[in-house]
């Protein structure tokens, strides 16, 4: 396989609704790339049957890395399991993949980024020096994935994460020639969307925007008070009929609305 989209789904099946509005999302970016979904023993089989009918998914099973970070050095519960994410980096029959998280939405085709230098990363939103994880461009080879595995234990990370880890494995890629460095478009933060989409001199920049990615509330969990809720549904309930209508249109489209007001309020008149 020359290339490929991945994704991860671990720790059960909670993450399904985003990986199939992922994978729909690519293929609605016009795609032909094959999708292939990396998943730990707890997700479920019935998970995996409906990603390949809904998405095209190719599952593949593999074991959890556990974190080697103690409790209280995650930022977020749900770090605990992102170890396995490295996984990508050892597959075998993929030349360059494109690692997308299972929280991430395609706008528009990302083919080009097959063109890109491996490894290449977009800048977190919080601190641009260091990169953000859900969004990679990289080569998997077994020796690759064996020099991660062997300083999981030695290396640091800053958020009790993959990311922080991935930053000290690729601590010089803030120095490396451009091409390494991805456009914010390429990872954009689903409020940093909603704020854009919220203030007319911004919009016309919102036609550069091709991933959307949803780090703080994700729309199928709870109720997304942070941007981007009518934009990942919109997709969602193309497959979903039995729970679309316009109340729930209306739901999603309100809670952006909230987010919109409640940012000019902080800005003052």
């Amino acid at each position: 396989m020359k290339h490929a989209y991945v994704t991860l789904l671990c720790g059960g099946d909670a993450y399904e609704p985003g990986a199939e509005a992922l994978g729909r999302s690519l293929r609605a970016s016009g795609t032909r790339v094959p999708l292939v979904l990396l998943a730990t023993p707890d997700v479920s089989a019935a998970a995996l049957d409906r990603l390949a009918a809904s998405a095209g998914w190719e599952a593949r099973i593999v074991e959890p890395l556990a974190n080697p970070s103690p409790d209280g050095d995650l930022v977020f519960e749900r770090f605990r399991n992102t170890f396995t994410k490295l996984r990508v980096f050892g597959l075998e029959d993929v030349e360059k993949a494109v690692f997308l998280d299972a929280d991430t939405l395609v706008v528009r085709n990302i083919d080009e980024l097959f063109a890109r230098p491996a490894f290449a990363a977009a800048p977190d939103f919080f601190t641009p020096e260091r990169f953000n994880s859900g969004v990679m461009v990289l080569e998997p080879s077994r020796a690759l994935f064996a020099a991660m595995e062997s300083t999981l234990r030695q290396r640091p990370t800053y958020d009790g994460g993959d990311q922080g880890f991935l930053n000290t494995f690729y601590a010089d890629w803030w120095s490396m020639d451009v091409g390494h460095r991805l456009e914010s478009r390429y990872n954009l933060h689903h409020f940093v969307y909603q704020f854009m989409s919220g203030r007319a001199p911004l919009r016309p920049m919102m036609g550069d925007v091709k991933i959307v990615h949803y780090t703080l509330q994700k729309p199928w969990r709870q109720a997304t008070v942070t941007g981007g809720s009518e934009l990942w549904w919109s997709r969602y309930l193309e497959r979903h009929p039995e729970v679309d209508g316009p109340l729930r249109r209306r739901l999603h489209a309100v809670q952006d609305w909230a987010f919109d007001h409640a940012v000019r309020a902080l800005g003052g008149p």
